[in-house]
C-alpha cells in the first residue's frame, strides 16, 4: 500500500501543517490505523478507500485518538484523490464520507500544487462563556484578564468539531500555554472538544492538543468556527474572504481561507479553503 506526505494551508512545500494520506485503506482496522498515526509521527493521519467515482469513506486519526471530523486531513486528501483520480482535469469535485457527516470538496490544480475549499456546512454556536469561567479558562491558558481583547464573548462554536473560541489581544498570543493537566474535562463541560485562542488585531491564532504538549501548525475544523463567530460579532462581513493565520511560532507559516455564506442576511454554510502540496509517497511494509 502507498501513502502520501502532504503539506496543508501552504503553496509551498515544508510549509503549513503535515499529513499522512492512506488510500485503499479497507482492509485496515482502527486499531492498526491508531498505530500507524502513531509511526507517522504527523499530527493526523487519513486512511480512505473509494465508495463511488467521485466518493471516499474516511477515517482521521490524531496520535492520541480518532476524530469523527478534522479540516486539514480532509483537504489534503482531496487534493491526492485529485492527484491520483482526475488526470489533468483543472478542476474536480469530491465528497468524503466521515463519521459524523459527509464532506463536499472543490479541488483545483494549480502549478506544483493543489486548492482545495470544503464546505463544513452550517455552524452551531454553543455555550457563552460566564465572567468567572471566562477568568478560569484564562488561567488555564497562561493569560489574565488583562490579555482578553475587549468585550468580546468566549464562547464555543462547531461545524463539526465544538471550539472554544477565546478572542485575546495581538501581545498576548506568545504567553499561551496550557497549565493544567485536566483541561479537556474542563472543556467537556462547556460543551467543548478543544480550544482556539485569536488575536483579533492580526487574525492570528494558536491551539494545541488538549495536553499542551503538541501545537497545532493549521487548524482546518477550528476554521469555520472562527470565521463564523467573527461575522457573529459583527468583525467580519457575509460573503467576504477571511484568511486566518496560523504556524508562525513553529517558523511553519500557514493560510487559512474562511467563507461565510449569506442565506437571507443570516450566516449559512462555511466554507474553508487551503494550498496542499505533495511532499514525498511512501510504501507500507506491513
Amino acid at each position: 500500500m502507498k501513502y502520501y506526505h502532504v503539506d496543508v494551508f501552504s503553496d509551498k512545500k515544508f510549509s503549513g501543517n503535515g499529513l499522512t494520506v492512506f488510500l485503499e485503506a479497507s482492509a485496515l482496522d482502527k486499531k492498526f490505523m491508531q498505530t500507524l498515526t502513531r509511526e507517522m509521527r504527523q499530527f493526523e493521519s487519513i486512511f480512505l478507500y473509494q465508495t463511488n467515482s467521485n466518493a471516499f469513506r474516511a477515517f482521521i486519526f490524531t496520535m492520541e485518538e480518532e476524530l469523527d471530523f478534522a479540516g486539514h486531513p480532509v483537504i489534503g486528501a482531496a487534493a491526492i484523490i485529485h492527484d491520483l483520480h482526475s488526470g489533468e482535469k483543472e478542476q474536480n469535485s469530491w465528497t468524503i464520507e466521515l463519521n459524523a457527516k459527509s464532506v463536499e470538496i472543490t479541488t483545483v490544480k494549480k502549478d506544483g500544487f493543489y486548492s482545495a475549499k470544503m464546505n463544513q456546512g452550517k455552524p452551531e454556536f454553543g455555550t457563552i462563556l460566564t465572567d468567572r469561567q471566562v477568568e478560569e479558562f484564562l488561567g488555564y491558558l497562561h493569560l489574565t484578564s488583562e490579555d482578553k481583547y475587549d468585550d468580546l464573548p468566549f464562547q464555543v462554536v462547531s461545524t463539526g468539531l465544538p471550539y472554544l473560541i477565546l478572542p485575546i489581544k495581538a501581545s498576548a498570543l506568545s504567553k499561551v500555554k496550557v497549565t493544567i493537566t485536566d483541561l479537556e474535562s474542563k472543556l467537556l463541560k462547556i460543551g467543548a472538544k478543544f480550544f482556539f485562542v485569536l488575536d483579533i488585531e492580526n487574525r492570528q491564532g494558536r491551539t494545541w492538543d488538549n495536553f499542551g504538549l503538541v501545537e497545532d501548525i493549521a487548524t482546518g475544523s477550528s476554521a469555520g468556527p472562527i470565521g463564523a463567530y467573527l461575522v457573529n460579532n459583527a468583525l467580519e462581513r457575509l460573503d467576504k474572504e477571511i484568511i486566518i493565520r496560523q504556524g508562525d511560532f513553529l517558523n511553519r507559516p500557514s493560510k487559512i481561507k474562511i467563507i461565510v455564506t449569506n442565506d437571507n442576511d443570516n450566516i449559512g454554510d462555511v466554507y474553508v479553503e487551503g494550498d496542499v502540496c505533495k511532499v514525498a509517497i511512501g510504501e507500507l511494509l506491513t
